[in-house]
């Protein structure tokens, strides 16, 4: 996971090399996620079920950010584009990072 997470934290959007590693890595049929919101939100159902998924972005409007949760559980990330903050964020939590807040400019 910390090769396919230090390779989300640098792509800047879209990947078709990337989406291949993230199908092969969670063992799910190959999709467009570094592209598509709703191929990501898929993911996190098949990859952590029962988990919340929340998209947001920051105070000054410019990039988005995901949390995924699961009770006191909750991981965060801020990316270029949403899909890109949906995949960090799910890479935190299977990384099993310490618990992490949305980023503090974040309009709640």
């Amino acid at each position: 996971m910390d090769d396919l997470r230090a390779l989300l934290e640098k792509a800047p959007g879209a990947d078709p090399k990337l989406d291949a590693l993230i199908a092969e890595y969670f063992g799910v049929a190959p999709g467009d996620f570094t592209a598509s919101i709703e191929k990501c939100r898929s993911l996190v159902k098949q990859v952590l079920p029962g988990w919340h998924l929340h998209l947001g972005f920051g105070a000054s409007g410019l990039f988005p950010y995901a949390t995924v949760s699961e009770g006191a559980k909750s991981f965060a990330a801020e990316a270029p584009t949403a899909p890109m903050a949906i995949l960090r964020a799910m890479s935190a939590a299977g990384a099993g990072s310490t618990k992490c807040q949305p980023p503090e400019d974040a309009g709640r």
